[in-house]
């Protein structure tokens, strides 16, 4: 516990000024305590002790029972115990890897004191580490025989290779500063999040368009540039977390011939300035927003992955309609669409459309002709209105009648606000309703 730490530091530091004549180390991090995911201490008794092999290697609920009656153990204690692993562990531990537990417990710092470790959540970092593996593996397979040089130009980039390499700026400047000031919870979070929704989830998507024209095009080569420097940045990034994976796949990168022999003596990068892109984020930005509307509405519509809708996108000002006709190729291969339409009216939408806002900004369109089932939508949404209205028309009759001046406050607001939303939620389904209606009529 904490009461006795100061003792071992101090007889590290005794140990160290008598054989060595000087203190060994000038600062001392103290981690928190690690407790089970209920946030109980481990306690043999109760069955909760986590042992960190069986985390790293993985163990069935068999073998972790078979433990404790091979232990002393008090007899009245073993079942107890075998309940609370059972509860916690029904199909034991699965194997999580060396990697996925350090960057587990790095990241759980953001707790205080204590850490509530749940396995569960050790086994999500190792599906972390398949990502890693996985995305580094398709950028070697279209980067082969790439040569690693400095960057092109900036105006030899594509909106999204400067958009990731702005990002990775962010994640390089907050990782350090979460190491300066022991933060590693914001550090690990800055790294996760930029490799696996920046990178992995954007970038690699948008980059397969470059790569689908040909491998020798100005915009491939671009693209392999930028692949290969995020990679090789974010490998150095994360090695301290990571050790183990981020050795084995640098290793597997082309190198260049200043490269150290391992990525353990490799210097930790530093942020760029000049690739910190404001303009190529804000772009991407209203791209990613009203990529975000199309693929809700084919959620909401129920349209096929197989199926490429025609999308319309209709802004608001001329420099954002230039900016979405620059992004319409990203805009449609992110949201699988067949082709993206920017116009600057409604008017110049085609009919039978559903459409979505997208901020105060512009508005986006999907057609739905051929795509959907006009009949089951109508029935549907004809359904969701009725009961809607009764609901509707439910909280009305409350508010009429002569004991709602007795209804509490509160009640009341809650009440009224309710109302005030199934009106709001019943416009726009009849929206939705008459856009059918009309789509159905022109069948």
């Amino acid at each position: 516990g904490w009461d006795i730490l100061f003792f071992w530091v101090a007889r590290m530091v005794f140990m160290g000024m008598t054989l060595c004549g000087e203190v060994p180390f000038n600062q001392v991090l103290l981690h928190a305590m690690v407790r089970d995911a209920h946030g109980r201490k481990m306690s043999k008794s109760l069955g909760n002790v986590i042992d960190p092999l069986d985390v790293i290697q993985g163990i069935t609920l068999q073998a972790l029972q078979d433990r404790l009656d091979k232990g002393n153990l008090d007899p009245k204690e073993v079942q107890k115990a075998k309940d609370g692993q059972k509860r916690d562990f029904p199909a034991g531990i699965p194997e999580c890897g060396t990697d996925a537990l350090r960057f587990a417990l790095c990241a759980y710092t953001s707790q205080g004191r204590d850490i509530n470790l749940n396995v569960l959540r050790v086994e999500g970092y190792r599906h972390f580490c398949n990502k890693l593996w996985n995305a580094t593996k398709f950028a070697m397979m279209n980067i082969e025989g790439y040569k690693p040089g400095p960057l092109p130009p900036k105006d030899q980039l594509g909106s999204a290779e400067k958009w990731i390499l702005s990002r990775l700026q962010e994640a390089v400047a907050v990782s350090i500063k979460g190491f300066e000031e022991y933060d590693f919870a914001s550090s690990t979070t800055a790294i996760y999040g930029f490799f696996l929704y920046e990178f992995c989830d954007v970038y690699l998507e948008l980059s397969k368009a470059s790569f689908a024209q040909g491998s020798d095009t100005p915009q491939a080569n671009a693209a392999k540039a930028v692949l290969y420097h995020c990679i090789e940045i974010s490998m150095r990034l994360i090695h301290p977390y990571m050790p183990f994976v981020s050795e084995e796949l640098w290793q597997r990168l082309a190198r260049k011939d200043s490269d150290p022999e391992s990525i353990m003596v490799a210097p930790y990068p530093e942020k760029q300035e000049s690739l910190v892109d404001p303009q190529a984020e804000a772009e991407i930005k209203f791209m990613q927003d009203a990529t975000g509307q199309v693929r809700s509405m084919r959620d909401s519509y129920g349209i096929k992955p197989s199926q490429k809708p025609t999308v319309y996108v209709q802004c608001r000002s001329e420099e954002l309609q230039k900016i979405m006709k620059g992004q319409s190729v990203n805009l449609a291969t992110l949201a699988k669409a067949g082709e993206v339409k920017v116009v600057g009216s409604p008017e110049e939408v085609e009919k039978g459309c559903g459409m979505r806002p997208v901020g105060d900004a512009m508005q986006v369109y999907v057609v739905l002709k051929g795509m959907v089932d006009v009949d089951a939508e109508i029935a549907k949404l004809e359904k969701t209105i009725g009961a809607k209205s009764k609901e509707s028309a439910k909280i009305e009759e409350q508010k009429a009648a002569p004991s709602w001046d007795k209804v509490p406050d509160n009640v009341r607001e809650q009440t009224t606000a309710k109302g005030e939303s199934l009106k709001v939620e019943l416009e726009a389904l009849g929206q939705a309703l008459a856009s059918f209606q009309e789509l159905k009529a022109l069948q």
